[in-house]
């Protein structure tokens, strides 16, 4: 469109879609700007060719398609429309298999835990004690004594009695 050409005569509601499409161009002669926002002389031609198309009847789809045309670019300000949807889709899925071969390598590495039985000398024992399966460690055979397991099984009754008694030398 030249400079001598007139504007042309819009209804409010093709002032409207003009406006619309212009805030949502992005202009290539403003980087970050929409064309609407953009000081450039370039831009302001631009405008007018987008309020001439709207007169002439072309859509809004068409107007933006003919604009990207001239600008060899996607100027809608949104990601291409065929990655919009796969590339978060596709960092969502790396991310779940990489914690996969997280959680799967630390699972191997993880120690096995022996089961352990009843203590010895229990009920359902048949250990003696005292009796050794294995051969002496190094500390038993250097003659180093172990600590050993002393406790011995709480007696509820007999510690009722101790603690009643304790009740009454205190009276």
């Amino acid at each position: 469109m030249s400079d001598r050409d007139p504007e042309p005569e819009l209804s409010p509601d093709q002032v409207r879609q003009a406006s619309a499409i212009a805030r949502q161009t992005m202009s290539p002669f403003c980087p970050g700007r929409t064309l609407a926002d953009c000081p450039s002389e370039f831009a302001t031609e631009w405008r007018r060719d987008i309020r001439q198309m709207i007169a002439e009847g072309r859509s809004p789809a068409e107007v933006q398609a003919e604009l990207e045309r001239r600008a060899g670019a996607n100027l809608s300000g949104s990601p291409a429309r065929d990655t919009s949807y796969w590339v978060p889709a596709a960092f969502a899925l790396l991310g779940v298999g990489a914690l996969a071969a997280i959680f799967v390598r630390l699972r191997r590495a993880a120690p096995e835990r022996p089961t352990q039985g009843p203590p010895a000398g229990e009920a359902g024992s048949d250990r003696d004690p005292q009796s050794s399966d294995t051969a002496p460690s190094a500390a038993q055979s250097a003659g180093t004594a172990l600590p050993t397991n002393t406790a011995q099984p709480v007696d509820d009754a007999r510690l009722e009695a101790e603690l009643a008694a304790e009740g009454d030398e205190d009276r």
